[in-house]
């Protein structure tokens, strides 16, 4: 069951909100009760200008899960700078099966967490289209009850028992894109790297490094083509929880997020996108993507593949918002998904 209310108020100032109140099921959350609120505005007299936006939301889980999440993302000085941040606690119950991508089916994979979590991108446009800024990420995760998992049980994990992260980074980004949420031409490359380290007072010391390829194609009117490959690696004494896990509402749909991780992950993904009627699109995709302990280790023969399609409903025909329900399949498990905006 979805339902979702379109309701959108401006006023003189540019100021759109849409409040949203919704349900939806994926394999991490089960059945889960919520509501957002999108808000946009512009700080620029340029015509051209991005939308700034906020969006709030919350939702509870039947399986005892709650999330509470705050992303803002502001355009200033004619969109020259930018600053991003993500915020975010929640309750947790989650899988961990281990490392690799081979990772063996066990009977109790489940724990229970609290997640305190604080992402800060900050940018300074060098040339048309390019950007360098810092990026700062700070994490706060307790392992509140491993309940009955054998792997955190055995005190051999790294953050078994959860601890603080924090890191300090570089991003680099190059975004052409025609539209920040619905891209129909350009690209959006990106590659950030952060440094975690007890001197900047994380429990751990490690590195984590992203590599985010997109471009954007319009092959016909009101049809769109997108392709996106991502890889994700970690150096050092990692905690388990920031390991790349492969899965999720974005990539490799239809794969329970975190049911294979390990230090390097590669996955790429290509959607067809097309407006069919009134505010309604529809859209396929395809994905392929692994885990290895590092790169030289990525055996083509072992990749997971997945599959599935999604339906799009338009709530902001000016900023070109869309919610968006996803079915994904990979092998042997699927999931179902409820978002705003596209999956990349």
């Amino acid at each position: 069951m979805i339902y979702a209310q379109e309701s959108d108020t401006s006023d003189a100032r540019g100021i759109s909100w849409v409040p949203i109140p919704f349900a939806f099921y994926t394999p991490e959350t089960k059945l889960a009760f919520g509501a957002m609120v999108i808000v946009s505005f512009r700080l620029s007299e340029h015509v051209n200008s991005r939308p700034s936006s906020v969006t709030a939301s919350v939702y509870y889980t039947l399986n005892n899960q709650y999330d509470f999440s705050l992303s803002p993302e502001i355009y200033l000085n004619n969109d020259r700078f930018l600053i991003a941040s993500e915020l975010n606690y929640a309750k947790i119950v989650d899988k961990y099966y281990g490392i690799g991508n081979d990772a063996e089916e066990i009977d109790e994979p489940n724990y229970e967490a609290r997640n305190s979590f604080i992402f800060l991108k900050f940018q300074s446009e060098i040339l048309r289209y390019l950007k360098l800024g810092i990026v700062y990420e700070l994490r706060d995760f307790d392992v509140v009850d491993a309940r009955k998992n054998p792997i955190l049980l055995s005190g051999s994990q790294i953050g078994g028992e959860g601890g603080l992260t924090s890191g300090l980074g570089l991003v680099l980004t190059y975004d052409s894109r025609d539209n920040i949420f619905y891209p129909a031409s350009g690209g959006y490359y990106e590659i950030a790297a952060a440094v975690f380290s007890e001197i900047l007072g994380s429990d751990h010391n490690y590195t984590k490094t992203f590599i985010d390829l997109r471009r954007y194609l319009k092959i016909a009117d009101d049809q769109i083509v997108a392709l996106q490959v991502f890889y994700n690696f970690v150096g050092g004494s990692t905690p388990f929880y920031d390991v790349p896990q492969l899965g999720g509402d974005n990539i490799m749909r239809g794969y329970f997020r975190g049911r294979y991780r390990d230090s390097h992950y590669f996955a790429t993904q290509l959607e067809y996108r097309i407006r069919v009627w009134w505010k309604f699109g529809l859209v396929g995709f395809i994905g392929a993507g692994d885990v290895a302990s590092k790169f030289s280790k990525f055996e083509l023969s072992k990749f997971k593949y997945s599959f599935g399609a999604g339906l799009r409903f338009r709530i902001d025909e000016t900023e070109l918002w869309d919610l968006r329900v996803d079915i994904g399949f990979g092998k042997n498990s699927s999931g179902f998904y409820f978002q705003y905006n596209q999956a990349f």
